[in-house]
């Protein structure tokens, strides 16, 4: 039987709806860096860091699409020494026709990305309230036939519009009369081209997210019975509902620091250690997956009582001591690892080919 083919930049398409560029820092290296946009791809292997171990497995079970989470192009390069990391793994790619795409701080910053991942797999519960908020939002204003509102109102909401807080499809909508005139070339909805025309609309008005305003824009006109839409799309103040890095959560049960140190190391597989730790019993615990030293001030600004992270240096430990915050520090790689399996499955719901995991866990 034939392998299922995709093409490579379908796939890229779809791990940019799960972690938007837009929301990726601009030091950072996301997105496209080895391969060929137009070929075709039949299996996808995602795995945290790109080493010469993944690209075996790359090899051994026939993916051609390798998703990292660290980017393998991080800075710009003046020369590719092939004998060593990053230069012998991009002529290794090229070589083997792998295509290589990183989702690093696009999937940190990402509405279901790696905080919201390692919050599950510690046990919080939410709501998981973002420790520091990324992204943009835009208004978004469509012009509808009254007997097509609830249709292109559905369509956005279905795009991810009209979040706001707890609350999903939020709108507002204004009744007013819209006029047009139809050209020869026309063929209006409603009435007779030639002809100045006056018809009661409704405007709907929504908040989207920067990152998906062209999906929004998609779907609206895709629902809309025009064959010319009238959107008007601006900038408004405020973030889009779960983009940002971190999250709080609460415990079942209120636990002391070393109790928690216990269960972080039990949940992760990897041994935890306590830097900094305060006297109470702890029932709401931030959490950030990777390197999160510099947001010990927005932690300990927070609700929560403990911080578990990655990559805590002593000053970072010293800080957070004199805030009143107890900080365990799981590693860099522990705390990002079970991100990868809920993105596989998201991105396996949306390409028509094989997605899984690597065995290589750091």
């Amino acid at each position: 039987m034939p392998k299922a083919l995709v093409r490579v930049a379908q796939i890229m398409e779809a791990v940019e709806r799960i972690a938007p560029p837009s929301l990726a820092e601009e030091w950072d290296n996301c997105g496209f860096q080895v391969g060929d946009p137009a070929a075709q791809a039949s299996r996808v292997l995602l795995a945290l860091t790109p080493l010469p171990e993944v690209f075996d497995e790359a090899g051994e079970k026939g993916a051609d699409f390798v998703l990292l989470h660290h980017p393998l192009i991080f800075d710009p390069l003046k020369a590719i020494d092939t004998s060593s990391y990053p230069g012998d793994l991009l002529v290794r790619a090229i070589r083997e026709g792998l295509v290589v795409y990183a989702a690093h701080t696009s999937y940190d910053a990402a509405p279901e990305g790696v905080s919201v991942a390692l919050a599950r797999t510690l046990g919080l519960r939410g709501p998981l309230r973002v420790i520091s908020p990324r992204g943009a939002l835009r208004k978004l204003a469509v012009f509808v036939p009254e007997e097509a509102v609830d249709a292109v109102a559905g369509a956005l909401a279905g795009a991810g519009a009209g979040v706001i807080g707890d609350y999903t499809e939020c709108t507002f909508r204004t009744q007013g009369t819209g006029t047009f005139r139809g050209t020869e070339a026309a063929s209006p909805y409603l009435g007779e081209k030639g002809r100045l025309e006056r018809v009661e609309e409704v405007r709907i008005e929504t908040v989207v997210p920067a990152h998906a305003v062209r999906h929004a824009l998609e779907a609206a006109t895709a629902a809309h019975p025009y064959e010319e839409v009238a959107l008007d799309v601006y900038p408004v103040d405020g973030v889009p509902e779960g983009c940002g890095y971190g999250r709080v959560g609460s415990l079942p049960e209120s636990l002391t620091a070393e109790e928690l140190r216990e269960q972080v190391s039990g949940s992760l597989g990897f041994p935890a250690r306590l830097v900094s730790q305060q006297g109470r019993r702890i029932a709401r615990v931030a959490v950030l997956g990777g390197s999160g030293g510099s947001f010990i001030r927005e932690v300990a600004a927070s609700d929560a009582h403990a911080y578990v992270t990655g990559d805590i240096d002593y000053h970072d430990a010293l800080l957070a001591e004199s805030l009143g915050l107890t900080v365990i520090d799981a590693g860099h790689a522990a705390t990002e690892l079970p991100s990868l399996q809920p993105l596989a499955v998201r991105l396996g719901e949306l390409v028509d080919v094989p997605v899984e995991v690597s065995g290589v866990r750091r």
